[in-house]
């Protein structure tokens, strides 16, 4: 092997359009990164929710800052709370059942909608709201209140943003009983927050009204119900409405911020042994250092991560490449993903990454090992430059034995990348045995070694027998991408005719695929590529064309070229199941089918990502030789630097 002075990296597929002739993002220059978690910009990343719970063992603390200033808003003892932006949003159902208000959330999720429970108070009683969605027009949400009534059946009803101003108060505890008091007149009211320089005001808003006719009548209403107060339209544009949604148990509510569009909350954990870590529900329940930003940005709740950009790597040095990886291996995933982040700049405009693999996965505290901190701050600053500016780093998981030049990839050389060995079988060579078998039918799948007894030798052929009741037959060797063809009872006999490691990040296979299955596709594709389509069905496939390490680079179908953006481009073309093929690197198999339906298709390939830069698998082999992260990267990497 090489050994140079180079840069490296792993993940399963980074692709951006810098190494096309594109401009590269300006570096970051803070030692803080800003990750969202939640965020919309059209481009990159786009994943939004309505709200958003947060936890903290020892509480929160929250400051609401805004047009009319910054203030640290009241302890309100919360382990837990909900945040939404103040817009217009649904109301499914209100009801005092609590089982029926269960009942109808439960629709909403089966029927793919969002919908949690809100508590109020109305004459008295306790009732209990099934809210969904935030829109920031009237329009947008009546017309999403229209598919909902047709997908569920109910009346959904839509609520805003309009409110009237009863009283300001001295203290919350007092803005509290106001809230009941109209509450017992069936008059909607909250308590709410108002930052004011750097002071907290509190204050009771009545109503959740859509138009200023509906506020006219509230304030005729609430003037008979409750007289003395003036009811105006409040002025303030930094503040937070408190309501109550139901967080697990109905008899244990928690907190809504429901805060000003103009707005933003920043939420913090209070201190706690051994870190003060925040909580985010709808995030899979992952835990995170640093602090959340939540603001109103393109119309969409976002949320953003802002910590010590030492302390993001953490998370994501743990969630690129597994904890207990060899230091090396794991100080050079550290440094390609230091570099990355440095790189990307500014992306989202209030963040500069999202926490996907868009960019690089990043999955929070509860990805952090003691050795991936180690070779965080073992290589603390340091990030790869290509001619004194930071170098895309690119990584992937497996580079099925050479990894890609950048003509396989994009279709143009990136200068500081070209193909070098890597030595990546690790995932074969651990990998469980499967026997690809044959039925007395004449059905050919896959069954798992453990599974079958072998019982000798039948002309030449090895035969088994299945030692489990309802054993799946499959397509290919896996679980989790091939599809089971039918069940073997217990004894049932097979003839093994060849046996292959379980699909793994060096070696898989994908399909078979029909004759119909892949004219289907190819002339999709050639459609939007704006190519000839495939003459009748697809009987002949080939590859015509390959780049320097072996990756496919141009195909035909029956003759005709298939037309892809990039080669890369081949990965996303052939899928199954929604399953993409894992790398370039493969050949075409041409199984014999039956003679009405044509021939299939099998395609075998070896590596798992783009190719382009470190392999994750290979730089853990290098490791394991003893070299150390410098020469890894030297390897994988050609004429850079790396530099604090």
């Amino acid at each position: 092997m090489k050994k140079k002075w180079m840069g490296r990296v792993l993940s399963a597929g980074l692709i951006t359009v810098a190494l096309l002739g594109g401009q590269a993002p300006t570096e970051a220059a803070s030692d803080h990164i800003r990750v969202a978690l939640f965020i919309d910009t059209g481009q990159g990343y786009r994943g939004v929710v309505p709200s958003v719970t947060l936890t903290a063992e020892k509480g929160m603390e929250v400051t609401l800052a805004g047009p009319d200033g910054e203030s640290e808003l009241p302890d309100l003892k919360a382990k837990a709370a909900r945040y939404r932006v103040d817009e217009y949003h649904l109301v499914v159902a209100q009801t005092p059942d609590w089982n029926q208000a269960q009942q109808v959330a439960q629709l909403l999720s089966q029927r793919k909608y969002e919908g949690s429970i809100q508590v109020a108070k109305r004459g008295g009683q306790t009732v209990y709201q099934v809210v969904s969605g935030t829109y920031d027009t009237y329009q947008a949400a009546a017309n999403q209140a229209a598919a909902v009534a047709q997908a569920t059946g109910q009346k959904p009803v839509v609520q805003g943003p309009l409110r009237l101003e009863a009283g300001q108060f001295k203290s919350l505890s007092e803005a509290q009983k106001w809230q009941e008091a109209f509450e017992q007149k069936g008059i909607p009211a909250y308590p709410v927050l108002l930052s004011d320089g750097k002071k907290v005001k509190y204050a009771v808003w009545i109503g959740d009204e859509v138009s200023q006719e509906a506020l006219a009548a509230l304030a005729r209403k609430a003037s008979s119900a409750v007289p003395g107060f003036s009811y105006k339209t409040p002025d303030s544009k930094s503040y937070v409405v408190l309501k109550q949604d139901v967080y697990g148990s109905p008899d244990e509510p928690i907190w809504k911020y429901v805060f000003s569009p103009q707005a933003k909350l920043t939420v913090e954990a209070k201190k706690a042994e051994p870190e003060a870590l925040i909580g985010v529900v709808e995030r899979d329940q992952r835990t995170y250092r640093g602090e959340m930003e939540l603001s109103e940005y393109n119309g969409h709740l976002t949320v953003v991560n802002e910590l010590p950009l030492e302390e993001y790597l953490y998370g994501v040095v743990g969630s690129e490449m597994a904890p207990g990886w060899p230091l090396e291996a794991l100080k050079t995933q550290a440094v390609l993903s230091r570099t990355r982040a440095l790189w990307q700049g500014n992306k989202y405009g209030i963040a500069n990454v999202s926490d996907t693999v868009v960019e690089q996965a990043y999955y929070g505290y509860g990805k952090e090992s003691e050795d991936v901190r180690v070779a965080v701050d073992e290589t603390a600053g340091e990030a790869i430059y290509y001619q004194g500016k930071l170098v895309e780093s690119l990584f992937y998981s497996n580079a099925g034995g050479m990894t890609a030049d950048g003509t396989e990839v994009w279709g143009n050389p990136v200068p500081y990348l070209r193909p070098v060995e890597s030595d990546d079988t690790y995932p074969m060579v651990t990998a469980n045995l499967w026997y690809r078998v044959q039925l007395a039918d004449g059905t050919i799948g896959y069954v798992r070694s453990d599974l079958v007894q072998q019982t000798g030798d039948a002309k030449g052929a090895r035969t088994g027998v299945i030692t489990t009741e309802n054993t799946n037959l499959r397509t290919g060797p896996s679980t989790t991408t091939h599809k089971v063809l039918s069940t073997l009872p217990s004894g049932a006999q097979v003839t093994i005719l060849s046996e292959e490691p379980e699909e793994n990040a060096y070696a898989w296979t994908r399909g078979p695929f029909t004759s119909a299955e892949l004219t289907a596709l190819l002339n999709a594709n050639q459609d939007k590529q704006k190519a000839p389509r495939i003459p009748g069905n697809v009987t002949s496939l080939k590859v015509t064309k390959r780049g320097p390490s072996g990756r496919v680079i141009a195909m035909e179908a029956n003759g005709v070229p298939i037309a892809v953006s990039s080669p890369d481009a081949f990965r996303s073309l052939f899928q199954q199941g929604g399953n993409s093929l894992r790398s370039t690197k493969f050949d075409v198999e041409v199984i014999q089918g039956d003679k009405q339906a044509g021939p299939q298709f099998l395609f075998r390939g070896y590596g798992f990502g783009h190719g382009l830069g470190v392999s994750q698998y290979g730089a853990r082999a290098m490791a394991e030789k003893g070299y150390d992260y410098l020469q890894i990267l030297q390897h994988y990497y050609q004429d850079v630097t790396i530099d604090k």
